[in-house]
């Protein structure tokens, strides 16, 4: 026969109320939780306790011990370690698709080469070039048609710049916002080492031989900025047995322990080519995807022709910028080459090779005014698409489009030289370079080529960016089938936990009831 201890059935059903209290506490924090951003589903781990005589003072044998009840371990979380690492690293993918498109959006609204409702562009110019060649090709002694010829040149050229200042406007606020990315990421992994720190603490008087589940909600809030820090860089960690975890971007460690790495962005004053670097080393942060990967690449992006270290292979602002100024000299190559320059005989100029002297229609102008205190297209400025500009000859003097020649009182193929320009410009006879892409066709075959190429690109990038959501949102589904509270299941957890808090009750009340008799009532005789 086994005497088990006096009150060992109270400690039974104590501990039975307390297991169902601490169940309805943790049912009650999952459902007022259960739309909060980045909660885990909580659980009760429970355990029966052993029988141990070892450490008793009533009994040596275990059945008389038995029948202790219940004890809570931990509170656990339901949470997928492969779930969260697959969760992170399309989220990568989505915010590098997602950059890209609006980097991309910007410089088509930058760059657009035709607006119908003001009938304006680059096309739209061109267009009117054409037109006003031709008539002028008919009505080459019309100082009228010269006039309007020269006018759509200054609006061409006009309208060039203003693209080509709204594409450089366009970047630097994609610069700006990489620098807003920049702060946020180094905040962000901040926060990390912070709750590390806060973590380890709190976790610091642990025994090791026991199980210890956490501090939960500090778990929460660091799996919350992982998610958030996925969508800017690319990374990996891994958990350590105090409750920190180290984060790793590319092989570089950036959060150890209470200790984190900054990042810093600059932008070389010769190139303008954006750089991210790790403020402890100094070297580049080898970023392989996310959004700040997507804006170095296209603020850096000069496609397949690179000039300068740091650029990128990405169609990106420089790409489209040399576009531009590409059309530029084009212009500037056709149109200086095909009127002739003549002297006051009459007979056209030639140069000390013997080649002949043409008339100078349009050139770069100058970024700060001649000793006159005015601008001046000159020749030995680069002809960018921000300096475009007709000269000062065909500026104040619209005949100077007229060839004529009066050494023998008659005019000559003056209507040749207006053909020959409007061929130029419309039959495709000239060629395009733009660092090493070579291009034949007319102006407008070369606007609407590197159209087509960026809406090719915007199309593919908001495909990519549609496809990787869609696998994004999946794997948000199964994390939160995994970690999220579904609340049919916590009422029904509720109620469960009721039974058992009655039970437990019932339990002790049956406890009281056998005392009292033992108590009061054993060895009484007569009642």
């Amino acid at each position: 026969m086994y005497l088990r201890p006096t009150f060992l059935g109270f400690e039974t059903a104590k501990r039975g109320l307390t297991v169902a209290q601490k169940g309805l506490d943790i049912a009650g924090q999952n459902l007022t939780n259960w739309d909060s951003v980045g909660y885990t589903r909580q659980r009760t781990t429970q355990v029966a306790i052993a029988t141990d005589s070892y450490r008793s003072r009533y009994s040596t044998g275990r059945v008389g011990l038995a029948g202790q009840g219940v004890d809570i371990t931990g509170i656990d979380q339901t949470r997928d370690v492969f779930l969260d690492k697959r969760f992170r690293e399309e989220n990568s993918d989505v915010g590098y698709f997602n950059q890209s498109s609006k980097i991309l959006t910007d410089i088509q609204a930058s760059i657009n080469e035709y607006d119908p409702k003001n009938d304006t562009g680059l096309r739209s110019c061109i267009m009117n070039i054409n037109d006003a060649l031709q008539n002028f090709s008919t009505n080459a002694y019309s100082e009228t048609h010269a006039n309007i010829v020269a006018t759509e040149f200054k609006n061409l050229a006009q309208t060039l710049q203003q693209i080509s200042g709204k594409l450089k406007s366009a970047r630097s606020q994609q610069v700006y916002d990489l620098d807003v990315s920049v702060q946020e990421v180094n905040k962000k992994l901040q926060q990390i080492a912070g709750l590390n720190h806060a973590i380890m603490e709190s976790m610091s008087g642990q025994i090791e031989s026991n199980s210890y589940f956490g501090p939960n909600e500090l778990l929460d809030e660091r799996n919350q900025l992982l998610d958030e820090l996925s969508q800017y860089v690319d990374f990996e960690y891994r958990s350590n047995a105090d409750g920190t975890i180290t984060v790793d971007v590319n092989g570089q460690t950036v959060v150890s322990g209470s200790k984190y790495d900054q990042l810093s962005m600059m932008e070389d004053e010769d190139t303008n080519v954006v750089s991210v670097r790790w403020v402890s080393t100094n070297e580049a942060a080898d970023i392989q995807s996310g959004s700040v990967k997507a804006q170095i690449d296209y603020l850096n992006g000069r496609g397949p022709n690179l000039k300068n270290p740091g650029e990128s292979a990405e169609r990106g602002f420089f790409y489209y910028q040399d576009k531009l100024d590409a059309f530029a000299q084009s212009i500037v190559n056709v149109v200086n080459n095909i009127i002739p320059e003549v002297d006051e005989d009459g007979n056209i100029l030639e140069d000390a090779d013997g080649n002949i002297v043409y008339r100078k229609l349009m050139g770069g102008l100058s970024s700060e005014p001649d000793a006159d205190g005015k601008y001046h297209v000159r020749d030995d400025i680069p002809i960018t698409a921000d300096n475009l500009s007709i000269t000062d000859r065909l500026s104040t003097d619209s005949g100077y489009l007229i060839f004529q020649r009066s050494d023998d009182g008659t005019a000559d193929n003056v209507s040749n030289y207006a053909l020959a320009m409007y061929n130029a410009m419309s039959d495709g006879t000239q060629f395009f370079d733009s660092n090493g892409e070579e291009f034949k066709g007319t102006f407008l075959d070369y606007v609407k080529g590197y159209v087509t190429t960026l809406a090719e690109d915007i199309s593919y990038h908001n495909s990519r960016h549609t496809a990787t959501s869609t696998i994004l949102n999946t794997l948000q589904d199964n994390r939160d089938e995994v970690s999220g509270v579904v609340v049919d299941e916590e009422v029904a957890n509720v109620m469960l936990y009721q039974k058992t808090l009655s039970a437990a009750s019932r339990l002790m009340t049956a406890m009281d009831e056998a005392l009292d008799v033992i108590i009061n009532r054993t060895g009484r005789v007569g009642l």
